[in-house]
């Protein structure tokens, strides 16, 4: 990685950010361009990624092996998410990548999983409009753009009783 290299990347990162109108932390926003400009350029192992992700899991792999995989499972869901919704709830692939990123130590990465998708994912235009079930499977993955998109044709997502007293909340 050159610097012209992580300078594309920060503007790209910068530009999804705006887009989705999705704020990340200093620290999260770093983490994202400088993963992003790492894969420019590289190809990425889309297929099977959740029998890595669980070898890798089972044996024991170093903490910067599972972090590679992470960081693939994020990469992937932005950019490759038809391919990964043939096999799969994108959901399931979020999740994957949160506890990924949970087992090697990375909790900011972790909880930030589902927002630093959203940038990525809001920086590539796409140009047609999405399918209703794709945006309710973003949804329910926690995608706050697929949830301010459904909002907007009056479709809200959410569990329809009371939130239980102390424990989580859904927005």
């Amino acid at each position: 990685m050159n610097p012209a290299t992580l300078a594309i990347a920060s503007d790209f990162v910068k530009a999804g950010i705006d887009k989705a109108g999705v704020p990340l932390t200093a620290s999260l926003e770093a983490y994202l361009s400088i993963t992003f400009a790492r894969f420019m350029g590289r190809s990425i192992g889309v297929d099977l990624l959740t029998v890595r992700v669980t070898a890798a899991l089972d044996a024991g792999a170093p903490r910067d092996a599972i972090r590679a995989l992470a960081d693939e499972c994020l990469i992937a869901c932005a950019f490759f998410e038809d391919r990964l919704r043939r096999n799969g709830a994108i959901r399931h692939y979020v999740g994957l990548g949160q506890t990924t990123y949970d087992a090697a130590d990375m909790t900011e990465q972790a909880y930030g999983f589902v927002h630093m998708r959203d940038v990525i994912a809001s920086a590539v235009d796409r140009g047609a409009a999405e399918d209703g079930r794709i945006l309710i499977d973003r949804a329910r993955s926690g995608s706050t753009t697929a949830r301010n998109e459904l909002a907007q044709g009056n479709v809200v997502i959410g569990p329809w009783a009371a939130p239980p007293k102390g424990g989580l909340l859904w927005n």
